[in-house]
């Protein structure tokens, strides 16, 4: 395989590496994302929810001392019933006092009713005017995660489109290649190619020595920046015999003009 084919390939190959990196960031950051839309939902909601906890509490709250107003109540009716049983004017004026403390407690547990019961109305009509609001609220972020998950769905089918492409395209290279290509990758965020532009790699900005330059202009050997070590290619040149290569009117998958343009991410 010539070169010029080579480098039409690591153009290819440098485009499903870009493409491929922001499917996997995508995927990788859908939790923050839904989560940060369920946080949204929570701080635009943050009365509601404490309205809501509040008429809970309050409801709790009568749950239990209605049932403490229950013991109560038996205990007073089983002292009434032992008062008629006392020995005594001692133990008779024992059983009265014990008999006010509940009905002391009974007391207490009835007012508190009374008003739990009336801040719950209150909490509830608050709530009610929240509803449509927070149904509403509910069916934005119900909108919102299904296009995360839908989105995290495609990105999961680009996934795995592109490394299917990916491995044809490697198959087609030298091991050694490919090697290095894999290794440049791994150290240099995913972009292992380079344009030259006038005699200088346009990502670390390094100038290429001029006999290389003109290799790499000519597509007649594989050159390496001298500085940040990735593949180096001249745009301009490999789309040109691109075009030669498609023929008139058409265009080949391996010498595609658009892939040579758009597989450069200028990273440094």
């Amino acid at each position: 395989m010539q070169v010029r084919d080579q480098l039409f390939r690591l153009v290819r190959l440098q485009g499903l590496v870009q493409e491929t990196r922001a499917a996997r960031s995508l995927v990788e950051d859908s939790p923050a994302r839904i989560e940060e839309i369920e946080n949204h939902y929570r701080e635009r909601n943050a009365e509601y929810v404490a309205i809501r906890q509040r008429c809970d509490a309050l409801e709790a709250d009568r749950q239990t001392r209605s049932a403490e107003l229950a013991t109560l109540e038996e205990s007073q009716k089983k002292y009434m019933a032992d008062l008629m049983n006392v020995q005594n004017q001692r133990e008779y004026a024992a059983m009265l006092k014990e008999i006010d403390a509940v009905k002391a407690q009974i007391g207490e547990h009835e007012v508190a009713i009374l008003t739990d019961m009336e801040e719950i109305e209150t909490a509830k009509a608050d709530l009610a005017k929240f509803e449509e609001h927070i149904q509403a609220e509910r069916e934005q972020v119900a909108r919102e995660r299904a296009e995360v998950e839908a989105a995290v769905e495609r990105a999961r089918k680009s996934i795995a489109r592109l490394e299917t492409e990916r491995a044809r395209i490697e198959s087609e290279l030298p091991k050694s290649l490919v090697s290095a290509v894999r290794r440049l990758e791994q150290g240099r965020q995913g972009q292992f190619l380079s344009k030259a532009d006038e005699g200088v790699c346009q990502s670390c900005f390094v100038r290429v020595r001029p006999q290389g330059f003109q290799e790499v202009k000519l597509a007649s050997k594989i050159h390496y920046c001298s500085n940040c070590k990735r593949l180096l290619y001249h745009e301009p040149s490999l789309t040109r015999m691109a075009a030669e290569a498609a023929g008139p009117g058409e265009e080949s998958d391996a010498t595609n003009p658009s892939s040579v343009q758009a597989a450069d991410g200028g990273a440094v």
